[in-house]
C-alpha cells in the first residue's frame, strides 16, 4: 500500500479535468503521466492531455494549472500503458539540487529555447519512486525509463534536447534514477546554508515540513527535535542533501555547480556540455530570462534574506562543513579539468 504523503492533494488537483475513457491501443501522444493510483486490483496511471500547451513554466504543475480549464482532459490507464512510449527524446541531463539554489533559474533559461524540452520536477517521478518502495512486483527501472520518455515527447517538431530537473530530495535516489539512463550527465546545484535556510523560513518547501514526504525518499538520522522546530528539521534535511551530493560527486557521478556561478556557467560550460548551440537571438533571450526572478518572472534585484537572526545563524554555521566539503570538491575537480585541457 502507498504511504500517505503531503503531496496527495496537489496530485489530485492536477488530475482534475474531463475524464476520457482509456482503451487498449489508444493513441496517447500529447498525454503526460502525472501520478499513480492504487486501485482495487491494480496500479493505474493518471494522465493529462496537454494539447498545444508548452511546458515553459517554472514547475511542471504550473504549466498544468495554466492550461485553460475547458481544455483539461484526464485519463486513467493501467500501469503497463507507460511502456508504449519508447520514442521520446532521451534526456541530455539530469539536474539535482538542494533547493533555493538557482536550479529553477537554470531550467527557465533552457526553457526559452524552442528546441529544448524542460521538465521541472514532474510529479510522476516522485510517484514512481514511492511505488518502488511500496511494491515488490514492479520493474521500477523500466517504469522510470518509460515515464521519462513519455515526458520527453516531441510535440512541435523542433525538439532536439531534453532536460529533467528532479525534486531536491531525489538526490537520495540518484543511483536508482541513473539506472534508467546510465549515460545521462547529472548536475548538482547547491548554495551556502544560511541563504537556503532563510528562504525556507519565508516559504517552506514540502521537504522541510515533517511528514510531508514518503520517509524512504528522505532518509534522515534519528533526532530529538521538538515538533515545532522547523528550522532544526530543515537543517537535518539540508545536511542530508549536502552529504548525499558529496558522496556521489566524489564517486564521479555529479557535476557540481555553485549558485554563485550562475548564470555565467550556463554560457561558458553547460550549453556546450549538453551539445546545445543557441542562435544569437536565443542567447539574448536566455540572458534576458536570467535577469528575472526564476519562479515569478519579475525583475530580479537579488535575494532579500538579510542578516540571519541568532538561532538561524548558529544552525547555518553547523552546516558549513558540509557545504565547504562540496566547495572543496568542486574546486578540485575544476582544477583537474583545467590541467587536462592544457
Amino acid at each position: 500500500m502507498s504511504v500517505p504523503h503531503g503531496l496527495a492533494l496537489q496530485e489530485r488537483l492536477m488530475n482534475k479535468g474531463t475524464a476520457v475513457p482509456w482503451q487498449a491501443g489508444m493513441d496517447m501522444s500529447g498525454w503526460y503521466p502525472v501520478s499513480v493510483a492504487h486501485g482495487a486490483d491494480a496500479i493505474d496511471v493518471h494522465w493529462r492531455d496537454m494539447g498545444e500547451t508548452r511546458f515553459s513554466d517554472s514547475f511542471f504543475e504550473n504549466t498544468l494549472a495554466r492550461q485553460p480549464r475547458e481544455q483539461r482532459r484526464t485519463c486513467r490507464t493501467p500501469l503497463a500503458a507507460l511502456a508504449q512510449f519508447n520514442d521520446g527524446l532521451p534526456p541530455d541531463a539530469f539536474i539535482f539540487h538542494v533547493s533555493r539554489c538557482g536550479s529553477t533559474l537554470l531550467t527557465q533559461m533552457l526553457a526559452t529555447l524552442p528546441h529544448c524540452v524542460v521538465m521541472s520536477e514532474p510529479p510522476i517521478i516522485d510517484a514512481l519512486l514511492r511505488l518502488h518502495h511500496d511494491s515488490s512486483t514492479i520493474d521500477s527501472i523500466a517504469l522510470l525509463r518509460s515515464a521519462m520518455l513519455a515526458l520527453g515527447q516531441r510535440r512541435f517538431g523542433d525538439e532536439s534536447h531534453y532536460v529533467i530537473k528532479f525534486d531536491c530530495w531525489h538526490i537520495h535516489s540518484l543511483d536508482l534514477i541513473r539506472q534508467a539512463f546510465p549515460g545521462t550527465p547529472c548536475l548538482f546545484l547547491y548554495r551556502e546554508p544560511q541563504a537556503v535556510l532563510a528562504s525556507h523560513q519565508r516559504q517552506r518547501g514540502p521537504q522541510m515540513v515533517p511528514g510531508m514526504l514518503h520517509p524512504a525518499l528522505l532518509p534522515l538520522p534519528d533526532h530529538a527535535l521538538a515538533p515545532g522546530d522547523l528550522d532544526g528539521y530543515a537543517a537535518l534535511v539540508l545536511a542530508s542533501l549536502y552529504a548525499a551530493a558529496h558522496h556521489h560527486a566524489a564517486a564521479g557521478k555529479l557535476l557540481l555547480i555553485n549558485y554563485q556561478q550562475l548564470p555565467d556557467i550556463v554560457f561558458s560550460d553547460v550549453l556546450q556540455r549538453l551539445g546545445i548551440g543557441p542562435t544569437t537571438g536565443q542567447l539574448h533571450a536566455m540572458r534576458e530570462r536570467s535577469g528575472r526572478h526564476a519562479k515569478y518572472g519579475t525583475v530580479f534585484h537579488g535575494d532579500q534574506h538579510g542578516a540571519a537572526a541568532g538561532p538561524l545563524k548558529a544552525i547555518a554555521a553547523s552546516l558549513q562543513p558540509g557545504y565547504a566539503a562540496l566547495e572543496a570538491l568542486r574546486i578540485r575537480h575544476t582544477q583537474q579539468q583545467s590541467r587536462q585541457d592544457l
